[in-house]
């Protein structure tokens, strides 16, 4: 006779079947390893620090030695020039007493050397002077004599046409028309120029006499620091050397 079976010894299909686990693309990591290249940057990388040359070592920073400062004549060449100013004046004022005691005319006779002491024929050509001594020692600072000699042409030519304009403009203003030639003419006019010419030349040698000294001074104290490089050693001379040159080329040529 059949057994009749329990249904509740029957296999539970549902049971028995596994589950099935879904997995999204965004939830899937992938953790790259190192690859070779990365690798041996960082040893390389690590090697060079620990093979440095400089490793462990102290720099020191050598200040390149500086050479000597040239001296220049400007200073006291000015101081000169303004002492020629009082030169000029003192030969002019001398000019202007004897031409009015030589002429004899009711004009001088009437204003006097006190007149003309007063008057702008006398201080204007000193000004000028003044002002053009001194710009052309300015330019030529340590230069020889016979610059100054060219140098004077200068100051005669400024304290001319100087004088000629600033007269006509005095003259303007105070209603006297007067032309150009009168004043081109003029002997005193001429007589300033002549005399600004002759004191700028030999004052002139005065400032060139001092101007060989400057140069004498430099010349001696650059042998002097070259020879105390020279005995420290090739570099510091190199140093020096190549200091010497970068100050040689933007040295102007009227300084030398």
């Amino acid at each position: 006779m059949a057994q009749a079976q329990d249904p509740s010894e029957k296999p539970n299909a549902a049971a028995e079947t596994p589950e099935e686990i879904v997995i999204d693309d965004d939830e899937i990591v992938v953790e790259e390893a190192p690859t070779g290249a990365a690798a041996t940057a960082t040893a390389t990388l690590t090697d060079e620090k620990s093979e440095s040359t400089f490793a462990g070592e102290r720099v020191v920073y050598v200040e390149a030695p500086i050479p000597p400062k040239l001296r220049s004549n400007r200073v006291i060449g000015s101081l000169l020039a303004l002492l020629g100013a009082v030169v000029f004046a003192v030969v002019y004022a001398l000019f202007g007493a004897a031409f009015i005691a030589a002429v004899d005319s009711p004009v001088f006779r009437a204003a006097g050397f006190g007149g003309f002491i007063r008057d702008a024929s006398f201080w204007v050509p000193v000004l000028f002077f003044a002002i053009g001594f001194v710009l052309v020692v300015l330019l030529l600072n340590r230069a020889s004599w016979w610059v100054h000699v060219l140098g004077s042409l200068l100051v005669a030519v400024i304290v001319y046409f100087g004088t000629i304009g600033v007269l006509l403009l005095l003259n303007g203003f105070s209603g006297t028309a007067l032309s150009f030639g009168y004043f081109a003419l003029n002997p005193f006019v001429i007589a300033a120029t002549l005399i600004a010419r002759e004191v700028s030349i030999w004052i002139g040698f005065l400032i060139a006499l001092r101007g060989g000294r400057v140069k004498e001074l430099n010349k001696a104290a650059r042998e002097a620091f070259d020879s105390e490089q020279a005995s420290k050693g090739p570099a510091s001379s190199t140093q020096s050397s190549s200091k010497s040159a970068k100050a040689s080329d933007g040295a102007a040529p009227a300084s030398a």
